[in-house]
Order: C-alpha cells, then sequence, then structure tokens
C-alpha cells in the first residue's frame, strides 16, 4: 500500500486556498474569461474553487435581458457572435465567388485557387461544397496545361488587343486577318470559340435609312449597271449622303468612293443636304486625285445630284454622269453599304451633343476604314493596300 506523505505546511496552503474568499471582481473576471471561451474546469483549476462554484458565478454575473424579458447567457452571446461572423466570411466568399451553387466543379476549383490566401480552405470547401481533398487535389496534382491552352492564353490578349482597337467592330473573319498580319495563323472556329469565352461580341444594331429620291424623275442614264468591280482607280467614283442626329437637328453626310478601292476620297458634314454639300465634297475627292480624266461619277437620283449646277460643273471638268434607277438602292451598293456599316461599326453607338463630336468620329472611322479596317470584297485586305500594291505595281 503506497503511502502519501503530507507536510503541514502544504496543508496548511491547501486550507487556505480552499477557504478564501474570492472577490466579486475575481468572479466576474472568471466570468469574463468564461465568455472569451475558457471551459469551466480550467477556470475551476486556475481560482482554486469547484466547478459548481464557476458555474454558480457564471448564473450570477452572465445573465443579461434580451427581446421582451427573456434572458441568455453569455456563453449563448459568444456562440451567436461566432455564428455571425461565420455567415458574414461565407457571404464575403459568395460576393467574390461570381457564380452560383448550381456552376461546375471546376468553376468552383478555380475560385477556391483564386480565394484561398484570402479565406481558410475549410470555409471555401464548407461554402462551395467541395471537398479539401478535391481542391489539394486540383492544386497540386493537377496535369499541366496543354499545348492548346497554353496557345490559347498567348492568343486571347491578341484577338483582345485587336477588337478593342477596332473599338468593338471587328468579328472573327477581321481578327483573323489582323493575327494573320502578327504572323499567327488561326482557325475561324477557334477565333469564336475564344471570344465567346472573354464575353466579345463586335457591334450590332437596327438601322432606319432616309431616302432622297425624288419621285417626279425623268429618265437618266444608269451607266454603271452595277459593275462594282473595276480594273483601276479613278474610272469609277460612287457617291451618297445620310442624316445623323445632332441634338434636335440633322446633319448631313456627304461621301465619295472610289469603286476600285472602295477608299473613301473625301466626306463632308453640313445642316443642309444640298448641291453645294455634294460640290465640295466632290471637289476635295477630284483635287486630292489630281483631277482625273475619264471620270464616271455614279449616285443616287437625290435632286443636289440631278441639279443643273452640278450637272453643268461636271460637264465642264469632263467628268461623266450615272444614275441609280428609282427605288433601286442596289445600284448604289457600295456607298449605301459604306454609310449602314458606318453606322453599325460606331455613330449609332453614340448621342451627338455637338456638332464638333461628330466630325471627330467621322473623321477617325473612315481612317479606320480606309487603313486598318479588312474588307471582304478585297480578300480581306484594306483599301489602302490594294491601292498601294497596284501603284507600285505601276513604276
Amino acid at each position: 500500500m503506497r503511502v502519501i506523505n503530507i507536510t503541514v505546511e502544504h496543508k496548511e496552503n491547501v486550507k487556505y486556498r480552499m477557504t478564501q474568499k474570492i472577490s466579486e471582481d475575481k468572479k466576474k473576471e472568471a466570468v469574463n474569461l468564461y465568455e472569451k471561451g475558457f471551459a469551466v474546469k480550467g477556470l475551476s483549476q486556475t481560482y482554486h474553487v469547484s466547478q459548481s462554484s464557476v458555474y454558480h458565478w457564471i448564473k450570477q454575473y452572465a445573465e443579461h435581458p434580451l427581446y421582451s424579458g427573456r434572458k441568455i447567457s453569455s456563453r449563448q452571446v459568444f456562440l451567436l457572435e461566432k455564428e455571425i461572423q461565420l455567415l458574414q466570411t461565407e457571404n464575403q466568399i459568395f460576393r467574390k465567388y461570381g457564380c452560383s451553387m448550381n456552376s461546375s466543379v471546376a468553376e468552383k476549383l478555380k475560385a477556391m485557387e483564386r480565394l484561398h490566401d484570402e479565406f481558410s480552405v475549410h470555409a471555401l470547401s464548407r461554402v462551395l461544397q467541395v471537398r479539401r481533398s478535391t481542391f489539394y487535389h486540383y492544386l497540386f496534382r493537377r496535369p499541366e496545361k496543354s499545348m492548346i491552352q497554353q496557345e490559347d492564353e498567348i492568343l486571347k490578349p491578341a484577338i483582345q488587343a485587336i477588337f478593342g482597337k477596332s473599338k468593338e467592330r471587328f468579328g472573327s473573319q477581321k481578327i483573323k486577318v489582323k493575327l494573320k498580319e502578327l504572323g499567327l495563323t488561326v482557325s475561324l472556329g477557334r477565333i469564336r470559340r475564344l471570344m465567346k469565352e472573354m464575353n466579345l461580341v463586335c457591334k450590332q444594331v437596327q438601322l432606319r435609312y432616309f431616302s432622297t429620291t425624288n419621285r417626279k424623275y425623268k429618265y437618266y442614264r444608269n451607266r454603271v449597271q452595277q459593275k462594282f468591280l473595276q480594273e483601276a482607280p479613278n474610272l469609277v467614283w460612287v457617291s451618297d449622303v445620310t442624316y445623323i442626329r445632332v441634338r434636335e437637328d440633322f446633319h448631313a453626310i456627304c461621301v465619295v468612293i472610289d469603286l476600285f478601292s472602295r477608299k473613301v476620297l473625301s466626306y463632308s458634314i453640313a445642316r443642309n443636304n444640298d448641291t453645294e454639300l455634294i460640290t465640295a465634297t466632290f471637289d476635295k475627292a477630284f483635287n486630292s486625285r489630281n483631277r482625273p480624266d475619264g471620270l464616271l461619277f455614279h449616285s443616287d437620283q437625290g435632286v443636289q445630284y440631278t441639279a443643273f449646277e452640278f450637272r453643268r460643273y461636271l460637264r465642264t471638268i469632263k467628268v461623266k454622269q450615272s444614275f441609280s434607277s428609282p427605288g433601286t438602292p442596289y445600284d448604289n451598293a457600295v456607298a449605301e453599304s459604306f454609310f449602314a456599316t458606318m453606322k453599325r461599326e460606331e455613330l449609332s453607338h453614340n448621342y451627338y451633343d455637338r456638332i464638333e463630336d461628330l466630325h471627330r468620329d467621322v473623321a477617325e472611322y473612315i481612317s479606320f476604314f480606309n487603313d486598318e479596317r479588312p474588307h471582304q470584297k478585297l480578300g480581306l485586305t484594306t483599301p489602302t493596300f490594294i491601292e498601294e500594291q497596284f501603284f507600285a505595281s505601276k513604276k
């Protein structure tokens, strides 16, 4: 039988500790520690009292009146605060997650990889309902990216840059041309897939057209007969007018286009669509091309084009005139198509409060159309490139 010897001094210390009176401050201190999560057993050992004493202190000091006279312990308050903190964390995860609970596991794993430095993996797994083992396998044991995925990471910024530079005007076909100029040969299907992944959608707008055809007409000869493919510059030019609203008023835009390259040679903007506007636009183009001989000028039968003054002016400079048949916009399809494209890709997306803004956007777009935008009828090259090739071959 084991005998335990306890000295008289030790007995006296234990007796003193068990019989000493605990101050009210010490009791409240113990209750405060309990509210912070300390166990009752540990508190009883720390203050050298029985566990029942600790529970008595808790009952005495840790009761607080809440709604309608109901009482709840500080321990319950502590647990409720922890639950609220947990819910706040879950809400932050959901806000930054950016998807829904119906999202695929792959999307959830990507979100966990993005957020695991900010939130614990345990919290992310609980909120997104993904096993931690699945996430760790994805993070540390996933296979290396395939060659296609690596190429996609190179192509996406290039496609994004081309699309942005075109001001959201280019679709997959024109982006393919621009990528080829950068030395990247990519299929249309792949470009469409990457554009879809990046949510890149080119501008599409329903347009309204204004008719300027004079219904009371006499016969004017159509010399072009929809022969829009020409063998050289300065053989046939076409012209048309459209309208754009600036505040409460409409302003007319007139252009002159060379059928050979589809290049916009000149443009003018005025409040009135009259012969003065047409003459000014024609003169810009005529002088910029060094007043070419044997030119044919085609337009619709608007009163400004059929006006006696304008027709007489063209005769004096030996320029023949051609007119579309009444009510047949296809006869002037190249000019009509240019205006439709410019509205779809630029003008219809803006509200113009100042005429200066309209001038700026029209000038910018025509420069873009001539020098940067691939044209399907030109083999996906630009009007400027076609003309440079032609004149280079004549040297």
